[in-house]
């Protein structure tokens, strides 16, 4: 068992040797462990070659996993996907917006987000009916992220039947984003709810619409849920959250 062991580990880290080193043949290299029995190693090589530099052969390599029947290679493959555009990426990844696994459409739904690609706006309202509350929050906030206003009624009348605060997280930011500005007071808001989950989530969230114009509320909303505070998990996400914006306003000063 051990040598099993060390011998996946010895695989992980020649993938590793190939990344760092970049060569005209590191994606070939990379690629031939996309066989291998160990799915970890599987995972390595697929996060390696969603590293590398975007290109058309690892696009091709990258693709039919999508397809592939191991749910945790297909969320993999989504994810080392993500920066790359086209037909054929974009059929790929709203064919799983319907996947079994429940990780993969997440996954989906988020790249679509990342994707800024107007034809994304329907499949992500669909999404918004998906059983998965993250899945609704994440094609809710990708709904933003596409910029087209006409979705903010659709937002808005999903949102009145949400019950959710973790969905209600993605919905807010869709909505600030698409210029419903007072949506971000309702997204501050949820430093109060019972669930330290949510709280995280929130001062998680507020780091991707951070503007100057709004960070000294949101720097001071963090602060004052920082000071109440009793979970460490939200405790760690709030102060990683002020450290971020703090040294972003420092290096603004200089």
């Amino acid at each position: 068992m051990k040598c099993s062991v060390m011998k996946s580990e010895q695989k992980i880290m020649i993938i590793q040797g190939f990344l760092e080193q970049a060569g005209p043949d590191a994606i070939e290299n990379i690629a031939t462990f996309l066989e291998d029995e160990d799915p970890h190693v599987i995972w390595m090589a697929i996060e390696a070659l969603g590293t590398l530099p975007i290109s058309e052969k690892i696009q091709s390599i990258l693709l039919p996993l999508t397809e592939n029947p191991d749910e945790e290679i297909r969320f993999k493959t989504l994810e080392a996907l993500w920066g790359y555009t086209g037909d054929a990426v974009f059929n790929a990844v709203v064919n799983r917006l319907k996947d079994d696994d429940e990780l993969v459409r997440i996954s989906a739904v988020e790249a679509l987000g990342e994707m800024r690609d107007s034809r994304a706006k329907q499949h992500l309202i669909d999404a918004l009916t998906d059983v998965e509350g993250i899945v609704r929050r994440e094609a809710a906030e990708g709904l933003g992220k596409l910029g087209d206003a006409s979705a903010v009624p659709v937002l808005q009348a999903f949102l009145q039947n949400e019950t959710s605060s973790t969905v209600k997280v993605g919905f807010y930011a869709g909505l600030y984003l698409l210029g419903a500005e007072f949506r971000l007071k309702s997204l501050l808001n949820l430093l109060k709810d019972p669930s330290y989950q949510v709280r995280c989530s929130v001062a998680n969230c507020v780091l991707n619409l951070v503007d100057e114009e709004n960070k000294k509320l949101i720097i001071k909303a963090l602060g004052a849920a920082l000071r109440r505070e009793t979970t460490v998990a939200a405790r760690s996400t709030l102060h990683s959250a002020l450290e971020e914006l703090n040294s972003s306003s420092d290096l603004t000063m200089k």
